[in-house]
């Protein structure tokens, strides 16, 4: 008796072996983009990537976003769409289904791209830093849309169809294929315009105020939140004594004596920033602190501590880091010995190390600093040991604040209950926080 049956199913052709490449290039990329997804979900550092590295710089730009959700979000489903099309264009052997399996790969692959263009184009030119995660998906997605580019399956007869169906000739017709990939370029476009008109804010304001303890209306900051709905305590900044500010119940005491202030000792209302040399959004908040403590004259006074987020003296900072933040230890040793040493000049240092975009060679630092306290002061000033432990001591604040705000972006300013992490956009930004915040009304 024949037990074979009369009909069978023919086996899914092997891939090309371009095919293969295509599709191993953009799971790496699809990888990479989901793994930067998850990171920017979850508002934390990428692995091998700390505060203020290049990652972060790329990571924490207004480049990161497109329309306030993570550009890597979008580059997931674009890859994801791109590597389907591929197992679609094999699985369906019609010339039909071919041709619309090819319509949306060579859309995609334009996007694809496209974007890897972009996006290493702003990473050059324009934050000026890089980000090896997004650099090895932009490299595998851009390869894997060359090879889809590239073996384009053109039809031979002019009359072959693109959009119509049972005609039963294979391939892509020529004037179609210009029409693709214009639908690709406008989708490049959507993504640019995108980004270029619509700006996410990058500072995130983190408050542990009752919403009845909120007397304004504050566009740069989240909602406040209730003291049971987080777990990590809150800066409770307080004044316990004159001149004494208790910071997590009295986990950290700030004598106003014993650190850098701007504005009276005796002022009603505080704040507390934590400041690295190196980092260029602290380096823009400055002057801004300096206008705004003119402005609100004896009303606030702002307590401004040197935090380094080299690993080299912050233990916080994972030591593969290390390659970040160069010498921004050493600038905070500096700023401190002189105040330690000569409080009167500390002012003039102070603002001498933050002018410019980026901070003087460190040698020239030192020069400085000597000019201004004298060789043998500014030796004694770096050995005291009340230098060193007042960098842990501020780098511990910076981590209690990393901890509360789940946010470790600098700059970081603490007032009253609330935190505020990453870049300050102007004098106004900062007096509606504080208005927000702390009550602080220009008279």
């Amino acid at each position: 008796m024949d037990n074979h049956n009369n009909t069978s199913s023919s086996p899914t052709p092997s891939a090309p072996a371009w095919l293969k490449w295509a599709r191993g290039l953009l799971v790496i990329a699809m990888c990479g983009a989901g793994y930067l997804a998850l990171v920017a979900i979850h508002n934390g550092p990428a692995a091998g990537c700390g505060p203020e590295s290049g990652c972060d710089k790329v990571l924490h730009s207004r480049w990161a976003y497109w329309f306030g959700l993570p550009v890597s979000v979008p580059a997931v489903l674009v890859y994801l769409a791109l590597l389907a099309s591929t197992v679609l264009l094999q699985k369906n052997t019609s010339p039909d289904d071919q041709r619309g399996s090819w319509a949306a790969i060579i859309i995609l692959s334009v996007v694809v791209a496209g974007a890897a263009c972009w996006f290493v184009g702003l990473q050059v030119f324009v934050i000026q830093s890089f980000c090896k995660y997004c650099l090895t998906a932009h490299a595998c997605g851009f390869a894997a849309a060359l090879i889809c580019l590239m073996n384009i399956p053109y039809a031979t007869e002019p009359d072959t169809p693109m959009w119509a169906t049972g005609s039963g000739k294979r391939g892509v017709p020529r004037q179609a294929v210009l029409s693709l990939v214009l639908i690709g370029v406008a989708g490049v476009a959507v993504l640019a315009g995108g980004q270029v008109l619509v700006q996410k804010q990058r500072n995130v304001v983190k408050s542990f105020q009752t919403p009845s303890a909120v007397t304004s209306t504050n566009p740069y900051s989240q909602p406040p939140v209730q003291l049971s709905d987080v777990l990590p305590p809150p800066p409770n900044a307080r004044l316990i004594a004159p001149r004494t500010l208790s910071l997590y119940s009295n986990k950290f005491v700030i004598k106003f004596n014993d650190v850098p202030l701007l504005g009276s000792p005796d002022a009603p209302h505080v704040i507390v920033c934590l400041l690295d040399y190196t980092c260029v959004h602290c380096r823009g908040l400055h002057p801004i602190l300096l206008d705004v403590a003119r402005q609100f004259s004896n009303q606030l006074a702002i307590v401004c501590l040197p935090v380094s987020l080299s690993p080299l003296c912050n233990p916080f900072i994972p030591r593969m880091n290390s390659h970040a933040n160069t010498n921004a230890c050493e600038y905070a040793r500096l700023s401190l010995a002189v105040w330690r040493a000569k409080p009167v000049v500390y002012r003039q240092f102070d603002d001498w190390l933050f002018a410019g975009a980026n901070p003087p060679p460190v040698e020239q630092a030192r020069e400085r600093a000597a000019e201004l306290l004298g060789a043998d002061q500014l030796k004694s000033g770096l050995a005291d040991p009340w230098v060193s432990q007042q960098i842990l001591t501020d780098c511990q604040i910076h981590r209690a604040n990393w901890l509360a705000a789940d946010n470790s972006a600098m700059p970081q300013i603490v007032m009253g209950d609330a935190v505020s992490s990453g870049p300050i956009n102007s004098v106004e930004h900062l007096q509606i926080l504080l208005r927000q915040y702390l009550g602080v009304n220009l008279h």
